[in-house]
């Protein structure tokens, strides 16, 4: 049986198959997975950033919101009357119990305001040792009255919270809810009826307060004019808190874990100013927060 022969050039083109990959080739093959890691890695380290940054910047506003929130109640509630539903008519006060808003009356006989009477100074600007910046003191009748847990059953006592969340329904102890804000260390800071500064929010590099004025153009008019007023001016004669129609705050943070890439952006702060921003992750926050009606005194 003869053997078969295979041809010469089959016999070259299996052995060269057979010899794999050369030096070049494989080199080229190492620098092209070098080449796909790298940016696969670039692209992880650019989404990590975007990730942080993002996360930052919605930490810094929830911050924001949250104190804004907590001296919106404040503010809201600085000097108004606790009203009556159930006022007893033809006494000679129950005018004053009906009226919808505003300053701090004695409206019950038996349980009158420590006002007695007259006007409480609600809204302030007090100095506040080792603190930088703006204050707002915030003031208001820690009002008591019946409370119902249950059908039947009441308890006296009052439903008034400070900014801490605290207050104590002992009128004879706390006759009046006070909060004030001021910074410390870039933390917000509050003191309420305890009397012991906590920290609200931190990382606030800079707080500001500014009051809406209202007054008459002309004596008995109707016809009003608005400026706004510095915090320094309350401790002049010429500004009465009861010309206050709202109150103005202001926050400037500033995250401190994050930096960015500086390309010129830049922000207003508080004051009105043009500011770069440089390599820092800025938010500003302001709200203005209305105390009395339009027109109303």
């Amino acid at each position: 049986m003869n053997a078969m022969k295979i041809p010469t050039r089959a016999l070259s083109f299996i052995f060269s198959v057979q010899q794999g990959l050369t030096l070049v080739e494989i080199l080229v093959g190492v620098l092209v997975g070098i080449f796909v890691s790298a940016i696969a890695l670039v692209s992880l380290q650019v989404s990590q950033g975007l990730s942080l940054a993002v996360m930052e910047a919605t930490h810094l506003q929830q911050d924001a919101n949250t104190a804004l929130r907590l001296m919106g109640q404040q503010v809201r509630q600085a000097g108004s009357i606790a009203l009556n539903l159930q006022p007893v008519l033809n006494t000679g006060w129950e005018n004053s119990a009906m009226e919808p808003v505003l300053w701090e009356l004695a409206l019950e006989p038996d349980h009158a305001a420590l006002s007695s009477g007259k006007p409480l100074e609600a809204v302030a600007s007090p100095v506040i040792a080792k603190s930088t910046g703006s204050s707002l003191q915030l003031q208001y009748e820690n009002y008591a009255e019946n409370l119902y847990r249950a059908a039947g059953s009441s308890v006296w006592g009052s439903q008034q919270r400070d900014c801490l969340g605290q207050n104590s329904s002992d009128r004879s102890l706390a006759s009046v809810i006070s909060s004030t804000f001021f910074l410390r260390n870039d933390q917000l800071m509050c003191t309420g009826v305890a009397g012991t500064p906590q920290p609200i929010i931190s990382n606030v590099k800079q707080f500001s307060v500014r009051f809406l004025l209202q007054k008459a153009m002309e004596k008995g008019s109707n016809s009003y004019s608005f400026t706004y007023a510095e915090p320094k001016e309350m401790d002049g004669a010429l500004l009465q808190w009861t010309d206050i129609h709202a109150v103005e705050v202001c926050l400037e943070l500033e995250s401190p874990r994050l930096r960015v890439p500086d390309v010129g952006a830049v922000y207003t702060n508080c004051q009105g100013e043009i500011k770069h921003k440089n390599d820092r992750l800025v938010f500003v926050a302001k709200s203005t927060f209305q105390i009395r009606s339009h027109g109303s005194h």
